[in-house]
């Protein structure tokens, strides 16, 4: 574990309608943080979308970063459906991912291991990602453009790696929490939204130049509704913050039609 004296962890979860991801998550997070021998100040800001648009889970990390950037030095942007077994999330001078075992390969739905999809771990830059504010704002944070799945995360690595911004990784352990996954059908092969962003992901970066215009610069959002999370109990409860947003934008039409809505 890196020095992680005076320096305050906000930890951004994108969610909507995973709430048995929820309630075993927030009480991971706060025994995992209670057990350290090096205690990290540690906030948890679960952003919520609203229904009635596709998940657009690079807005969400970027309203999560953007409510607790004043509070915090860097941040941790953190799937729900993964709990910490062996993790280091101190202090990260660099983009760093710490996921490893528990994400080599996860099946499309519940009860379904023979039908897998693999993750390249050596590039991947999602899962449990730390950012450094200051890397997060050069950046521009998540493009805003992806609904329904991906592929904001290759975006996002992308956005790293164009400007040359050295990166690092921790091979941390967690457990992963098996879901219906919207970027495969039950056959493993991609989804219909998969493909029509993975179309919008080569436009955008067709000219091998960084996409301008899009992220934290250009993001609108209105918050409904600031809740604390008191699944871990009441003495952390102040640590776990869901807030509630409507997004600004809207999907392209064929992000509409290809992606559920929830």
């Amino acid at each position: 574990m890196t020095d992680t004296a005076g320096r305050r962890l906000n930890i951004v979860v994108p969610y909507r309608d995973r709430e048995a991801h929820l309630r075993r998550f927030v009480p991971a997070i706060a025994a995992w943080f209670a057990g350290l021998d090096r205690p990290i100040d540690y906030r948890v800001t679960i952003v919520e979308q609203d229904v009635g648009l596709p998940f657009n889970r690079g807005a969400l990390k970027n309203i999560g970063f953007l409510l607790g950037e004043r509070t915090s030095d860097y941040t941790c942007l953190h799937d729900v459906d993964y709990l910490p077994l062996d993790a280091d999330y101190s202090w990260a001078e660099v983009p760093t991912p710490i996921l490893w075992y528990g994400a080599e390969r996860r099946p499309v739905a519940p009860g379904t291991s023979d039908r897998t999809v693999t993750t390249d771990l050596d590039s991947s830059m999602g899962g449990v990602l730390l950012m450094p504010n200051a890397v997060m704002r050069q950046v521009d944070g998540y493009s805003n453009a992806y609904w329904g799945w991906g592929f904001e995360d290759f975006d996002f690595s992308l956005r790293i790696r164009a400007r040359r911004i050295p990166t690092d990784r921790r091979k941390g352990r967690f457990e992963p929490l098996d879901h219906e996954n919207d970027g495969f059908t039950p056959d493993a092969a991609p989804s219909e939204i998969a493909l029509v962003n993975r179309q919008l992901f080569q436009a955008l970066w067709s000219t091998g130049s960084i996409p301008k215009g899009d992220g934290l610069s250009t993001l609108t959002y209105n918050v409904l509704e600031r809740r604390l999370c008191d699944l871990a109990g009441e003495a952390v409860a102040d640590r776990f913050q869901i807030v509630r947003v409507r997004l600004g934008h809207r999907p392209r039409p064929d992000q509409l039609a290809a992606a559920r809505t929830g």
